[in-house]
């Protein structure tokens, strides 16, 4: 699956070599990132149009708590990276998904293809 690259995806946090692999795991797909050290404000989240919200830890979701809230009326998929055991957290905090550490490219793309069926 390639997706056209008009897509554009967020990513929020601060993790240096995360922030580099999900890059090449994103551009591998065929879309465009985004990237935020800090929670980006809900004018630039509605500037960009992302087709889904990455964040980089759960502390990272936990601390754009406020966002989180107000895209839920946008339709915008919202994902963190974090370990199995930070899935029910990660759902409490509004993530729609998990993407689980160790995180390789195969399941990232079949994360990206839940959020873009191919019928789109």
């Amino acid at each position: 699956m390639t997706l056209p690259l008009s897509i554009t995806v967020v990513l929020v946090g601060r993790d240096e070599r995360l922030s580099y692999l999900l890059r090449r795991y994103i551009e591998q797909s065929g879309c465009h990132m985004a990237a935020f050290v800090e929670p980006p404000a809900l004018e630039d989240v509605a500037r960009l149009q992302p087709a889904a919200l990455i964040f980089s830890s759960i502390e990272h979701l936990r601390e754009a708590q406020r966002l989180v809230e107000s895209l839920s009326c946008h339709d915008i998929p919202v994902l963190v990276c974090g370990s199995p055991a930070d899935e029910v957290c990660a759902r409490e905090l509004g993530a729609d998904a998990c993407l689980l550490h160790p995180l390789v490219f195969d399941e990232f793309h079949a994360a990206l293809a839940l959020l873009f069926p191919p019928n789109e």
